[in-house]
């Protein structure tokens, strides 16, 4: 053959001669080089024969003289023997495979499992030895797809780099433009449902967290976030051990200014398919089903699991900070420590907004952090049980309990109770709570409810820790 197969054909052939020849080593040789090693007659490597043996080398030399050129060919051969096989390791690691084939090149010539080595594959694991490891051309996900469209939209980045998509018709995040006109907007909407349905046909999970001023009757749920994880099985309601280094999912910020977005968030949290993660979602809760401004919610959550209920009794819930502590550091180390953005009850007592919008990247920021501290509570804590049915049960009772008390009666008697309490210190905080309360007795004169003495009784109760004059507008809005 050419000089190029020859030289493949002496580099090849200890190789091939450790298993005994092609056949005995379940591969198979393809290419002029393998046509050369087939023709050439050349017979297994054994004992005392050498390269020069094999070559016909001339029989007059000295007995001395054929020992050393053997000892010279075996020591050639041992080399050789090295470099095709450091050549054949590093072309394993390197070389791509060729599409549809396990072949892989190796020193120039194309090696494929035989059948040998292929039924040692198909029974690969039978002999209590570990199955072989495919690399297999993985798909784009679905995620992947709806972001790799969405990329030229408006994207923020959370503290520890997640990206995530802020979707809304009009300014929504500083920095970050709103779609062009609403055409723009509308498809924008029309993709991200279309990424919701997919999720809901896969049973996908998210993990789901509301921002916005006092959460709960009478106030207003402004951001809702999700963030898809791998981190946990909907269906068993088991914890789910995630790859290291595997892929950082995208988040999306929704602006419940825009009743399109209340749809999708609705799509979402009505959905039986698709599983939502949360901590403390009472407050969201009773605002998604209540929430009366900007317009009407009407929200009612299914298949969520409150992990905060996993770790604590309804009555005494146990903080997110508190639950922090436990985590690996590891897994906190790109996200800040949990504090407050801004000091909600400064503004609050004054029945301000706390979260100005447009948000400032920080707050946004915020918003999806909290996610990736409930997905590194999911990642490294095993609930009692080691399950998280128990949590599931408890957030259904919960739901049952808020869409049974059309009024937030309960809750609005538990909120002046730590009133009266906080009455002995005064301040703020006092304050804070009485407008909470104002604005729940409020919300209810808005949907048309009567209010009753004890209702009146309190409200006025409250008022009285307020400057003289103060009063709860009648559309529930907040002062400039």
């Amino acid at each position: 053959g050419s000089s190029r197969a020859c030289f493949a054909t002496t580099a090849m052939d200890p190789f091939i001669s450790l298993a005994g020849g092609p056949d005995a080593a379940g591969v198979d040789i393809e290419g002029t080089a393998g046509d050369s090693l087939r023709s050439s007659g050349v017979r297994p490597f054994s004992g005392g024969r050498g390269v020069g043996a094999r070559a016909g080398r001339p029989g007059h030399r000295s007995q001395a003289s054929g020992c050393r050129a053997r000892a010279g060919a075996d020591a050639v051969r041992v080399l050789l023997l090295l470099v095709v096989v450091g050549v054949a390791l590093c072309c394993a690691v390197a070389e791509p495979r060729r599409e549809g084939s396990s072949a892989r090149l190796v020193f120039g010539l194309v090696v494929s499992p035989g059948s040998a080595a292929r039924r040692r594959l198909a029974e690969g694991g039978r002999r209590g030895s570990a199955a072989p490891r495919v690399r297999v051309a993985r798909k784009a996900s679905v995620e992947e797809a709806f972001f790799d469209e969405a990329k030229g939209d408006a994207v923020g980045r959370g503290s520890d780099g997640t990206s995530f998509l802020a979707l809304s018709s009009m300014p929504f995040v500083q920095g970050l433009e709103a779609p062009a006109d609403a055409a723009a907007f509308a498809s924008l909407c029309r993709r991200t449902q279309a990424y919701v349905e997919r999720c809901q046909a896969s049973g996908a999970s998210f993990i789901v967290d509301f921002e916005g001023e006092m959460p709960g009757h009478g106030g207003e749920i402004v951001t809702a976030a999700f963030l898809l994880t791998d981190a946990f099985d909907g269906a068993s309601c088991l914890p789910k051990e995630v790859a290291e280094g595997s892929r950082r999912p995208w988040g999306v910020l929704l602006d419940l200014r825009n009743p399109e977005c209340a749809q999708i968030v609705k799509q979402i949290m009505e959905s039986t398919t698709i599983h939502k993660v949360m901590w403390g979602a009472n407050g969201d809760i009773q605002s998604l089903m209540y929430q009366q401004r900007p317009f009407p919610l009407a929200i009612h959550p299914a298949a969520v699991v409150d992990i905060q209920l996993a770790y604590s009794a309804p009555a005494k819930r146990m903080g997110m900070r508190r639950m922090l502590e436990k985590v690996p550091e590891w897994l906190l180390r790109d996200l800040p420590d949990k504090d407050q953005p801004v000091d909600f009850d400064q503004f609050h007592a004054l029945n301000r907004r706390a979260l100005a919008l447009p948000l400032q990247r920080s707050h946004a920021a915020y918003a999806i952090d909290d996610l990736r501290r409930i997905e590194a509570i999911l990642k490294s804590q095993v609930p009692p049980g080691r399950s998280y049915k128990v949590a599931r049960a408890r957030t259904l009772q919960s739901i049952l309990e808020i869409a049974g008390d059309k009024l937030g009666l309960k809750d609005l008697r538990d909120s002046e109770m730590y009133f009266q309490r906080s009455k002995k210190i005064g301040g703020v905080r006092c304050q804070a709570k009485a407008v909470a309360l104002m604005r729940h007795i409020q919300s209810l004169r808005l949907r048309g409810e009567n209010i009753t003495t004890e209702l009146d009784t309190i409200e006025r109760d409250a008022a009285a820790v307020l400057p003289n004059g103060f009063v709860i507008p009648e559309d529930l809005s907040f002062r400039a």
